[in-house]
């Protein structure tokens, strides 16, 4: 429906009679002269079914109306002549759209003053313009927000809009469809929309200078019947189940509906509603898509709706799509001032606006140029605004020694300098945002995934749970846990088993590190639900890119290869981590904080010496294990050394000196080839 606010001059007359009623109190509606023409025009919408009009508010000799009409059936001049037929003391003098909240307020007006009948929340009802969200129950909000504005047809000539183009370093895309828009070849009347939109842009604000012009001149060009907009925003797959949501269609026809692509989802647990959802938005648009225009925006980096939901929903229309344009550093600049033009920013410095523009680039973005906005803005605030921050530009960084249980675990791991380096890296980045934050300026979530290649025993796994509680102690993680799988735990058995067992693991890990040991067993075989199963990995990687880390391990030959099969999962790993294999000194080590864990020591420099010296030969064999050698050898030595001291006390007592020590005779080598079995007669 097309929604209107008009003001009409009243006759002396009219204004004599509305005086005199009021006087009495009101105590007889068949003098009350508003009520009598409401109640004439909610008759004749009964009666047509195409426009409701109500008079709201008389002041000062000025009446306001407002109106609802079906721009399919009637236009604004039908309504002025239906006005002219009920009452002739009213001449109309102004008349301008508006969106559903101010016919809300209006009618809630008109309601109170005795006026209508019926409640506003009964009218927007029965005229399908209830569309508002409302609370899914305590735990959950809305599922969805609307925010509605007006666009203006300016009446500006194609060369006009091109200049506006032109500022907002449009792109080839946009500059071809408003030709089209303003071709000759086209009916200058409204019959139904040919295409819908599709909105590519880095930055909201971006797509909305797109939709500003984009909008105004398909209204010029009669492809619009009202200007009206109904943005939606932060939608979620439970909007399905609000009975508002889908009457955004029918009520925005002759208008236009906005329509974000980042649908929040955890792909899981609500899988259905999700795909419901999305088949219903199909479905209106095939509904629908004749008289209401549709517009999608995609930001990048925050679309969560796959390539076949996508497909699903714009399979019921043509899409024009128009991208986000770019140009060079003196245009960028001038579309940077006119930002800041609008500000309430009256003495900043231009050079130094211009500055927060990147350097190193030969062409911007329109998102650069907001980026480098949204930050001169942000500090803006304490040098024109909040000035006594002014000299508060220097964050002071207090760096602490690390106090923090699981990182004192990992600086005392023996070896491992790149993967401590890395950590490291990835605390301080962490802590470098919050600075920044503090500063006003912007952050980027960089991909965090890594791939640990080792051989077994070089802590891969203790690894990637000491790091997990540290990245929550640093608040890079909500929950810091880590859940570990396998080929037997991603890949089903079945058709469509696959792909719900990684989602579930996904989901499990949210807030957490995903730790898939010997990755590279999924691609071994021929089986094609391993491959599947890693075309799911891939995508969960990027639908939960916020809140899972994803750590690959494996042999490292076999993990090169992993890679090589697969270039999707190489460009999204940022950290490949090598986990060398121990020499006999670093395992000498290894064996000393073992022992301080488990309560025991050794006795003297000749048991230290023959471990060192069973390491060395363990060193010299393939595959023999590193820290779980050791951990072989200690369980062997732990038992020889009960085994030695209930011999040599069988009768006394075993004193705690004794119970905690080891000597060199208690350590032996440990067999570390595997022994076939016989099978049959020997």
């Amino acid at each position: 429906m097309i929604l209107f606010k008009l003001l009409g001059k009243c006759s002396a007359d009219l204004i004599k009679e509305i005086r005199q009623y009021e006087k009495r109190s009101r105590m007889y509606d068949s003098e009350n002269k508003i009520k009598a023409f409401n109640d004439k025009f909610y008759t004749n919408y009964k009666v047509n079914n195409n426009s409701l009009v109500a008079i709201t508010d008389i002041n000062d000799g000025v009446v306001t109306f407002v109106a609802a009409y079906d721009a399919k059936q009637v236009d604004l001049d039908a309504v002025e002549s239906l006005i002219g037929n009920v009452t002739s003391d009213i001449e109309i003098t102004y008349q301008e759209e508006i969106v559903l909240e101010e016919l809300k307020r209006e009618l809630a007006r008109a309601y109170h003053n005795d006026w209508i009948s019926r409640s506003e929340e009964s009218i927007m009802k029965m005229l399908g313009l209830k569309i508002y969200p409302e609370s899914m129950g305590f735990f959950e909000g809305p599922p969805y927000k609307i925010v509605e504005s007006v666009y203006a047809d300016e009446g500006l000539s194609k060369k006009q809009v091109k200049t506006q183009l032109d500022d907002i370093l449009a792109s080839k895309s946009f500059y071809e469809e408003i030709d089209r828009i303003y071709s000759n070849e086209n009916a200058k009347k409204f019959v139904g929309h040919p295409v819908h939109y599709l909105i590519n842009a880095g930055d909201k604000a971006a797509a909305d200078d797109m939709i500003a012009i984009l909008i105004p001149a398909l209204l010029k060009n009669k492809r619009l019947l009202g200007g009206r907009v109904c943005d939606v925003q932060k939608l979620s797959d439970r909007a399905y189940r609000d009975e508002n949501f889908f009457n955004i269609f029918s009520s925005a026809q002759g208008s236009t509906v906005i329509i974000n692509l980042a649908i929040d989802s955890d792909y899981g647990d609500r899988a259905t509603s999700y795909h419901e959802l999305i088949e219903k938005i199909g479905k209106k648009i095939g509904e629908y898509g004749n008289d209401t225009l549709f517009i999608f925006v995609d930001i990048s980096g925050k679309r969560n709706m796959t390539d076949d939901a996508m497909a699903a929903i714009l399979a019921n229309a043509d899409m024009v799509r128009i991208d986000e344009g770019y140009g060079d550093k003196k245009r960028a600049s001038e579309y940077l001032k006119r930002l800041a033009r609008k500000t309430d920013y009256d003495d900043y410095d231009e050079q130094e606006l211009i500055n927060y523009l990147p350097d190193d680039k030969a062409e911007y973005t329109v998102s650069d140029i907001y980026n480098a906005y949204n930050k001169w803005y942000g500090n803006g605030l304490k040098s024109h605004v909040y000035k006594a921050y002014k000299e508060k530009d220097i964050v002071k960084i207090e760096v602490k020694k690390h106090d923090c249980k699981p990182y004192d675990e990992l600086s005392k791991m023996i070896g491992l300098k790149d993967v401590k380096r890395v950590t490291d890296e990835i605390i301080a980045a962490a802590r470098m945002r919050k600075v920044r934050k503090s500063m006003g300026l912007e952050n980027t979530n960089n991909s965090m995934h890594m791939l640990f290649s080792g051989n077994p025993g070089s802590a891969k796994t203790t690894v990637a749970r000491l790091i997990a509680q540290i990245l929550k102690d640093e608040e890079v993680l909500r929950n810091g846990h880590i859940v570990e799988c396998g080929r037997q735990d991603l890949v089903g058995k079945y058709v469509g088993w696959t792909a719900k067992a990684v989602e579930s693991k996904f989901r499990a890990a949210r807030g957490g590190i995903l730790f898939i040991d010997e990755a590279y067993s999924l691609v071994e075989d021929h089986n094609s639900f391993g491959t599947e199963a890693i075309n799911t990995i891939v995508q969960m990687m990027e639908n939960f890119r916020e809140e899972v880390i994803v750590i690959f391990a494996g042999y490292p030959k076999k993990m090169q290869e992993f890679l090589d099969k697969n270039e999707g999962l190489r460009s999204r790993i940022a950290f490949h981590l090598d986990f060398p294999d121990y020499d006999a000194d670093e395992l000498t080590d290894i064996m000393k904080l073992m022992l301080d864990k488990r309560g025991y020591k050794y006795d003297s420099e000749e048991t230290l010496k023959k471990f060192n010296a069973l390491c060395e030969d363990a060193c010299g064999e393939k595959d023999f294990g590193n820290g779980r050698f050791v951990r072989n050898l200690i369980d062997h030595a732990v038992m020889r050394q009960a085994n030695r001291l209930l011999a040599e006390h069988k009768d006394a007592v075993i004193n705690k000196e004794e119970a905690i020590t080891l000597k060199a005779e208690d350590f032996e080598a440990v067999n570390l080839k595997k022994e076939r079995s016989a099978i049959g007669f020997v």
